[in-house]
């Protein structure tokens, strides 16, 4: 099963702020693209974004630098797929890469008439995959009011 997928872009003038920076948006908008490219290949249907989260700028991605987007499933819930999503940015003259965002993206799959479908369960493995999920829980409780 897909789950995971990179995303490689790079950015022109008019995505920029005045500061010679990529805008937030742009960045936040990649996100949701790699979030959804993910998603449809995990569950093999369409989606929608459901919520992102805990976005976090890190450094600034520059004009001219290549942008790598890694999402990658980490938990499932009966209809939901969660997701991390992690932006790279390389200066591709001195090959340096340094982590620019990341953040936190629920996707929901859609059946053929727009409501809410199945997806397969993700079972996570290895501990570090049981503490994602078990983040990606402790939100969805959250964003349904319950704690």
């Amino acid at each position: 099963m897909n789950r995971d997928w990179t995303l490689i872009e790079t950015l022109l003038p008019q995505d920029t702020n005045p500061a010679g920076s990529i805008f937030g948006g742009v960045l936040m908008s990649l996100m949701d693209k790699a979030a959804a490219i993910t998603a449809w290949r995990y569950a093999r249907c369409e989606v929608v974004t459901a919520g992102a989260e805990k976005i976090a700028f890190i450094r600034p991605v520059r004009l001219g630098e290549v942008v790598k987007v890694e999402a990658r499933v980490v938990c499932t819930g009966r209809t939901s797929i969660d997701m991390t999503v992690v932006v790279e940015a390389e200066n591709v003259f001195t090959g340096e890469s340094r982590e620019a965002a990341r953040g936190f993206f629920t996707m929901v799959a859609l059946d053929g008439s727009g409501k809410p479908a199945e997806v397969p369960p993700w079972d996570p493995r290895t501990d570090e995959e049981r503490r994602l999920c078990e983040a990606a829980r402790e939100r969805r409780a959250k964003r349904r009011g319950g704690e």
